[in-house]
């Protein structure tokens, strides 16, 4: 049995690797590009050819033809609406006004993040893409979005039988794809369902378009034609009336029908017989061409049908004849619903539609034949040496024995390709006590299932398998993702005794776990020293995923304590020695550290760096780490995109958040859910929205104790979004009284930015007493720590009465800021952001200064500073076109008639200061 350390390192580091998900750099070098190359199949850039039969959709083309700022074009409906056609005939009007096709035919197997991005890499130098024709092709994903980010000539990408995407990397490169695509660009989708691409951001902002079921049905005109013109059949306007009904404008239908209508003297009576749903239809009017075929053809359709894809080989070892061939070929000659997939027509599929047919009439016909059927392709893939695909088969035939055996024999190079969403649905596939007697696959299943964020799921097979050491680690981190901490602070002390130091990544993933739990706890000496012993230059076989997330560990120490400086300085080393590291983009822990640098970047109102942190991320990259890179992710998201603006990509992020939470079995990623609704529902003054949202937030809430920091959340919690609730609704004795006691607990247990964010509602609390001096001394030490650190969100994200509160310390104070230990600066451009997010700093400051938005209060500066469009639109991953209008708006709520007035206004309004 292989060494089960070395498994454990495999699956802790899968995720930077999850379905082919290794985004790799682009220093993968020449052997990389020739194995990539390798696994080009050129099938899939053939645009299926037109057949005589199809009709012309002109009206839907017009609609897709005049796009304009769409960048994406949707055709969604069932099978057999005619999805393909209408792209292909797209496709050629594209190439006729000049612009340039990509063309892609996605299967399952491109869900393997690597091999569709080698697909599109491929396809785009056909275009003529730039590059190094001299180096050999970076086929990483983010190679492939810079290649299309430069590209300048009008473009589009089609993308068809994108139902098949079905992974997190792969649905999520897409997401990425659309928010970089050019202005030049456009990508063209057909799908079988609605593919999970944030379609509700591009609706809401105009960028797409779409064409359903109900477009894609053929009205009677079109029928008429079709039937007339392109089938040669000669009805009356009645029969094609009744079948035009019977059908509903369904194309795969209609063309069934015309081919049982060839010849029929009566054809009348056929179409006076066709009723039934969709399926059923198509099962009659299958089962009528099926019924004229030979017996031999018959049995060879059944019998290949429960293969998805199939060679001549193959149906020969599956039907026991040689003749396989041969039937094909007279199965492409009579069109029966055959398709190649490969350039060398070595390899076919069927029909969708036909293929489901043909497996429900074996069923019937011989109950119990598709299983040995399966079993026969499984042996057979077996021998040519395709175990993926041979235990696909063993599955489906029912031999879970042989199925978890060749898991169990080929469990390492399916980890080392990332496969783990096939695992996991393999294993779900399998009783049990299947798996018992394969301790390596119960550690692979439980590992799956956590990557799946199914904590409960898996912490209840770590309980059914509690006897080996690997199941013990899993079972710490299980316990602190599903917010058990003394629970895990047990488990670690006891686990840790016994594993050796020597053991790199298993010793440092029980360390780094007790250490959070220490800090979580309060235990900070003990965590410091923890952490300090970890990375001391006596240490041994040093892990970078190990030290990444002992620097995590140290920056939530240091943000609870209130020390951001310190934070962002150890953030910045720990880039630097990273950017040193071959490793891949993703890998040892850069995910979670990112995200702790977005929250440095937000906290510090550096809004455009911090979405850009966290939108780069891929989804995959932090299914390790627990519910807080997930809050932290959404709830920023939602919030950046709030403060833009975008309200519809706030609604958005918070439904993906509780999904998630739903999903894991996390109260806290529900609970902050709705804490963010609470809170901006306050701000709003709608306090009965509000009011709802916090009780759902409190059912939620039992992770919440005094004792208990947990950094993502220390600041939002639901006793601190029920204080601000209790002010807004001006019952401010009740506040002060609840939040004066919690201030001092906070800072006995050194929860400095907690008690930061507490002394600001506690400010607001008095200041509603109509107890202004207080209010205003207890902005004093806030005000203190925020200099000092850099802390500005804590202050902006509490609204306009909070703004006019320091306005009113500024006049009183200001003065006498350097001896308060307060920084003069930090309070002007304190109060200058705060007149940003809708309160004016001065009491005379024009209206218009408090219409302008974070983001053109942004371009402002960057303009005075002497940056040229391009230049602020680099540093605002911005488009130059976008730039302008943020300039032309500016320009207006300024009353400027140029760019040296905007910058004029704004230094007489203070807005430069």
């Amino acid at each position: 049995m292989p060494d089960r350390p070395d498994l454990l390192a495999r699956l802790t580091l899968v995720p930077t690797l999850s379905d082919r998900e290794d985004d790799r750099s682009a220093t993968a070098g020449a052997a990389d590009a020739k194995l990539h190359a390798s696994r080009i199949h050129p099938e899939k850039f053939r645009v299926p050819a037109t057949a005589p039969s199809h009709l012309p959709r002109t009206h839907l083309l017009d609609r897709m033809d005049n796009p304009q700022a769409a960048r994406l074009i949707l055709v969604e409906a069932a099978a057999g609406f005619g999805k393909t056609t209408l792209l292909r005939q797209y496709r050629e009007r594209c190439l006729a006004h000049g612009r340039q096709v990509l063309w892609l035919t996605l299967d399952a197997a491109d869900n393997e993040l690597r091999r569709l991005t080698a697909h599109l890499h491929v396809a785009l130098q056909a275009l003529g893409a730039p590059g190094d024709s001299e180096k050999p092709i970076d086929f990483s994903p983010q190679a492939l979005l810079d290649k299309l980010v430069v590209l300048d000539q009008p473009f589009a990408i089609f993308l068809d039988d994108f139902e098949t995407l079905e992974s997190a990397p792969a649905l999520d490169f897409v997401r990425q794809l659309l928010r970089v695509l050019p202005s030049c660009g456009l990508l063209v989708i057909a799908s079988r369902t609605t593919p999970d691409i944030a379609l509700g951001r591009l609706r809401a902002h105009g960028q797409m378009r779409d064409v359903t079921t109900d477009a894609l049905r053929m009205s009677l005109v079109e029928t008429t034609t079709f039937i007339r013109e392109k089938c040669g059949l000669s009805l009356e306007d009645a029969e094609i009336a009744t079948l035009q009904q019977r059908t509903e404008g369904w194309i795969t239908a209609l063309y069934l029908s015309t081919l049982s209508l060839q010849g029929r003297k009566a054809p009348a009576d056929f179409v006076a017989s066709l009723s039934g749903a969709h399926l059923e239809l198509a099962d009659y009017l299958a089962e009528d061409i099926l019924g004229r075929q030979t017996e031999e053809c018959r049995q060879f359709l059944l019998h290949s049908s429960v293969l998805g894809r199939f060679s001549a080989a193959l149906c020969d070892a599956v039907t026991a004849h040689s003749d396989s061939q041969a039937m094909i070929d007279y199965l492409q000659r009579a069109n029966l619903f055959i398709q190649a997939t490969d350039e060398d027509h070595r390899w076919f599929r069927y029909h969708p539609l036909f293929t489901d047919f043909l497996r429900r009439a074996l069923e019937r016909q011989c109950p119990g034949q598709a299983q040995k059927l399966h079993a026969i392709a499984a042996r057979w893939y077996l021998a040519d040496n395709h175990p993926v695909a041979a235990i696909e088969h063993y599955l489906l035939a029912g031999d879970t024995d042989n199925a978890s055996q060749q898991i169990d024999r080929h469990l390492d190079p399916l980890i080392d390709d990332g496969r783990l969403r096939l695992l996991l649905r393999w294993f779900e596939q399998m009783p049990d006590h299947q798996l018992d007697a394969f301790p390596r696959l119960i550690l692979a299943h439980a590992w799956t299932l956590v990557l799946d964020h199914r904590y409960q799921d898996a912490m209840q097979l770590i309980e059914r398998h509690r006897d080996t050491q690997e199941m013990g680690t899993i079972r710490c981190l299980l316990q602190v993702f599903t917010d058990q901490i003394d629970a895990a602070y047990a488990t670690a002390l006891v686990e840790i005794e016994q594993v050796s130091p020597q053991d790199v990544l298993q010793y440092g993933m029980l360390a780094t776990t007790l250490a959070f739990c220490m800090v979580a706890t309060g235990r900070y000496e003990q965590a410091r020293a923890l952490l300090t012993r970890m990375v001391s230059p006596k240490a041994q076989n040093r892990s970078m995923l190990v030290d990444s997330i002992v620097v995590c560990v140290e920056c939530i120490l240091d943000l609870v304590q209130g020390r951001l400086e310190s934070t962002v300085a150890r953030l910045h080393a720990a880039r630097e020695v990273q950017a040193q590291r071959p490793e891949g983009k993703w890998a040892g822990g850069r995910p979670s550290l990112d995200t702790l640098r977005a929250m440095a970047r937000y906290e510090q109102d550096d809004l455009v760096q911090a979405r850009q942190l966290l939108s780069d991320i891929p989804s995959y990259a932090l299914d390790s780490g627990g519910p807080d890179p997930m809050i932290v992710r959404h709830v920023l998201l939602a919030r950046i995109a709030y403060q833009n603006g975008e309200r519809a990509v706030w609604v958005q992020q918070l439904a993906e958040l509780e999904q998630l939470g739903r999903r894991s079995g996390s109260l806290r990623i529900h609970c902050a859910a709705w804490l963010e609704r609470a809170r901006i529902a306050t701000l709003e003054n709608r306090l009965d929205i509000a009011a709802q949202a916090l009780h759902n937030a409190e059912l939620a809430g039992n992770w919440q104790r005094p004792d208990l920091v947990l950094h993502t959340c220390d600041t939002d919690t639901p006793f601190i979004a029920r204080q601000r609730l209790r002010i807004f609704k001006g019952e401010h004795a009740s506040a002060a009284t609840a939040l004066q006691p919690a201030i001092a607990e906070a800072l006995e247990r050194q929860h400095n930015r907690r008690a930061l964010k507490l002394r600001l509602l506690y400010a607001l609390a008095l200041d509603g007493l109509g107890r202004q001096k207080e209010a205003l001394d207890t902005l004093t030490p806030a005000l203190r720590l925020a200099s000092e650190e850099g802390f500005i969100r804590t202050f902006l994200d509490e609204g306009p009465a909070l703004a006019k509160l320091l306005q009113r310390w500024a006049v009183s104070f200001k003065a006498q800021c350097k001896s308060l230990g307060i920084a003069p600066q930090f309070l002007t451009d304190l109060l200058q952001r705060s007149t940003t997010h809708g309160t004016p700093a001065e009491a005379d400051v024009d209206e218009t200064d408090t219409l302008l938005t974070a983001r053109e209060f942004h371009v402002i500066r960057l303009l005075a500073a002497g940056n040229r469009n391009r230049a602020i639109a680099e540093q605002m991953h911005l488009s130059e076109h976008t730039v302008k209008t943020h300039l032309r708006n500016v320009s207006a709520k300024l009353g400027a008639q140029s760019r040296t007035e905007v910058i004029a206004i704004a230094r007489a309004r203070g807005l430069l200061d």
